[in-house]
């Protein structure tokens, strides 16, 4: 195995990285300062990103360290559906028997809600991943759990995450209410140049090897393909260890970098 050709210890660049070990590039900073902003002081906050930019990764790693006596995470991820089935989904993550209509399932999520900040005195966090799916009827249904007797408490916090279009359909007059809510917003880039090659290098110290395995151009290479991705650094990173193990070469250079972009990046 290519892992054993270059004395690895264990596989470097995983999707799902350990989030003690998670790179820490400058928009990974922006991020959780917006994150902890909104678990602080409650509301709406909006991620979004280009397919495998860590959006994620960042919530996920962020929420692991939210005390869970005083935060519930519900964490939905939307791939299709209805207005009716995005509260049904919201319903169970509560622990709710969903109620069959629509009105009755808005009240029945906001009295749990309310029973969670004032009985448990745990304020729940909605995140809805991959949101840029919501049908217009669902995305304006939201604004409806954040509504709550009239008064200035917020029992309910919203993280929407989502690739570019969701900024897109949030400029839509119908979802005038639900943007007008967003505290937070950030788009995640890709990492830079510079983090690229910190990122290469952490990956595989991390997994044992401190040698440089990726030559400039090779770098340069992954960094033109990839854009700084980190999905696509993962991937690519792995396929050009594997093809460069097979020819028995000590390092990733150029053409092995350019060969395993063939491969793998479609």
């Amino acid at each position: 195995m290519w892992e054993t050709f270059f004395g690895l210890k264990k596989t470097p660049f995983s999707d799902r990285p350990d989030g003690k070990l998670l790179f820490a590039s400058a928009a990974w900073q922006q991020v959780n300062e917006r994150l902890e902003f909104l678990a602080q002081h409650h509301g709406v906050g909006l991620l979004t990103g280009e397919v495998g930019a860590g959006k994620s990764t960042a919530a996920r790693v962020f929420t692991a360290t939210l005390n869970p006596n005083l935060y519930k995470i519900l964490y939905i991820h939307f791939s299709s559906g209805t207005a009716l089935d995005l509260l049904r989904q919201i319903a169970l993550t509560l622990d709710l028997e969903p109620a069959h209509y629509r009105g009755d399932l808005v009240r029945q999520i906001a009295e749990a809600v309310v029973r969670l900040n004032q009985s448990k005195k745990q304020h729940p966090l909605l995140i809805v991943d991959e949101a840029h799916l919501l049908p217009h009827a669902a995305l304006e249904q939201l604004p409806l759990l954040l509504n709550f007797d009239m008064d200035s408490a917020r029992y309910l916090s919203l993280l929407l995450i989502g690739q570019p279009l969701l900024r897109r359909t949030l400029t839509l007059q119908l979802h005038e209410a639900l943007r007008q809510r967003v505290a937070v917003h950030y788009h995640l880039e890709g990492l830079t140049r510079e983090e690229l090659d910190a990122y290469l290098a952490q990956q595989l110290k991390a997994a044992g090897v401190t040698a440089a395995l990726f030559t400039d151009t090779a770098r340069q290479t992954i960094y033109q393909a990839t854009k700084g991705i980190p999905r696509k650094v993962n991937k690519l990173a792995v396929a050009a260890l594997r093809l460069a193990a097979q020819r028995q070469a000590e390092s990733v250079d150029e053409a092995v970098a350019l060969e395993a972009t063939k491969e793998v990046l479609l």
